[in-house]
């Protein structure tokens, strides 16, 4: 099970800013985050061509998830990168994500590769 969503915001939101995003979407309630999203353009992909931006983060607080918070910020998300030329928004989910891919499934996303690892210990 993975830890709370504040920590595990925290800990993706650090790593996202080391890489320098461009974008860093917040949505807010009452001067309240109650979500946010990290996307990022990085120009032609290396297996499509494509011009293309990440998604390096979407997440929102558990009591806000069934109001639409995260459909929106992934809209924010597509729209800032389509914005600077981008034709595709990817991101990568693990493998357990469950219910928490439903909001990319439900907005016409498709898995496009396979990731696949190996522990090496």
């Amino acid at each position: 099970a993975r830890g709370g969503w504040l920590s595990t915001a925290r800990r993706q939101l650090e790593k996202a800013l080391s890489d320098e995003p461009q974008g860093i979407l917040l949505a807010d309630y009452d001067g309240r985050v109650v979500g946010v999203a990290v996307v990022r353009h990085q120009g032609t992909h290396p297996v499509s061509g494509l011009r293309h931006g990440t998604l390096q983060l979407l997440v929102v607080a558990q009591g806000w998830r069934t109001q639409g918070v995260a459909a929106r910020l992934l809209r924010e998300a597509e729209a800032y990168c389509k914005a600077r030329g981008a034709e595709v928004l990817t991101l990568q989910l693990p493998a357990d994500a469950g219910e928490d891919a439903d909001v990319f499934k439900e907005s016409g996303y498709q898995v496009a590769g396979w990731e696949l690892e190996r522990s090496l210990k």
